[in-house]
């Protein structure tokens, strides 16, 4: 016999319904900018690549758990299907010729340092990030594409020596369309907050969610001074059936 939800589940659910239609009207006007080119820059001579219609579409995909008690071994990510990305990577290396690809497909969605460093020592575990995301329809995410983002240069501020020099990496821009994403983070700012942690060192809005594609050295990330958004965008993106 199934065990009803419990009351607190159906708290949290109808909470990220709320959430989300909520952030719908800015996520869309956010989105519509976008899809306009408003506030888009492309590099001039640039193509334009081709990605599946359905290729973030992952409600057939089943979630992953990264729990790990090594260092940044433990974060959220929306799980997605490689094989739709597969053509994508394969199209822009043959510009470059270079790049790795990890394999995989994902959109992080709470990051390695935003969980070790601020929600952990709070008191937040993962798998109370997780059931968040399970109850708020994380795999379900509606998302479309932006652009193809490119960074090609050296680090403004290498943290070592093995960060001199230039990097070239890749990535798939996301819009956040409905804010589904953006829910599941206020929720966990919510509990983080609840159990006493400071408001200044989460912010659920900072977020740019993307889809790392390929990388010549090792993927960039906030921490390197590399933001994923729409001002990160090379090449114009269009979906295919």
């Amino acid at each position: 016999m199934t065990k009803p939800p419990s009351a607190l589940m159906l708290v949290l659910q109808l909470t990220c319904v709320v959430l989300a239609i909520c952030l719908t009207a800015l996520a869309t006007d956010r989105q519509i900018a976008m899809s306009s080119g408003g506030g888009i820059i492309y590099n001039p001579d640039a193509p334009t690549f081709a990605l599946p219609r359905d290729a973030l579409d992952s409600h057939d995909v089943p979630f992953s758990n990264h729990s790990d008690s090594k260092p940044f071994g433990s974060y959220l990510q929306q799980t997605l299907d490689f094989t739709r990305f597969a053509d994508l990577f394969k199209a822009i290396n043959a510009t470059v010729g270079t790049l790795q690809s990890r394999g995989e497909a994902h959109i992080t969605v709470v990051t390695p340092p935003e969980y070790d460093r601020v929600l952990k020592p709070a008191g937040v575990t993962i798998e109370e990030i997780e059931d968040i995301a399970r109850q708020c329809g994380l795999q379900s995410a509606r998302l479309q594409p932006v652009c193809v983002g490119r960074f090609s240069g050296s680090l403004p501020h290498p943290m070592s020596e093995a960060d001199n020099g230039a990097f070239l990496l890749y990535s798939l821009v996301v819009a956040d369309v409905f804010g589904d994403l953006a829910g599941i983070r206020q929720e966990v700012f919510k509990l983080y907050r609840k159990k006493g942690g400071e408001g200044a060192l989460f912010q659920p809005e900072g977020f740019w969610p993307h889809v790392t594609l390929g990388f010549d050295r090792r993927d960039l990330f906030i921490e390197d001074g590399i933001y994923k958004g729409s001002n990160y965008c090379y090449a114009p993106i269009h979906t295919t059936k």
